[in-house]
């Protein structure tokens, strides 16, 4: 029998959210630009945008170095700009950006 776990607080939830193991997750397929969004595809069918404005290093980058990312379905790394963006960034909000 499932449980749901009851967060009381935004810290709780946060710590919670820290704690999930990577195979709990949706995998991130695929990332596009639209104008001042990044959208996430992931394999679970959502698409996540998130304002390009949470990364200052995005913001900044050209066209050419935010198209040249590598994605391993956890994070997508920017090698060019020195930038990661994780799945737990995307799901949970700007809290977690390191």
């Amino acid at each position: 029998m499932n449980s749901v776990k009851e967060i009381k607080n935004k810290n709780q939830a946060i710590n919670w959210v820290k704690d999930l193991s990577f195979n709990q997750l949706p995998k991130i397929e695929n990332v596009a630009f639209i104008k001042d969004e990044i959208a996430f595809i992931l394999n679970d069918g959502r698409v996540i945008y998130i304002p390009i404005s949470w990364s200052k290093k995005l913001l900044k980058a050209t066209i050419s170095q935010r198209q040249n990312f590598k994605n391993n379905g956890i994070h997508v790394f920017w090698d060019d700009i020195d930038e990661i963006i994780g799945v737990k960034n995307i799901l949970f909000g700007k809290e977690l950006f390191l």
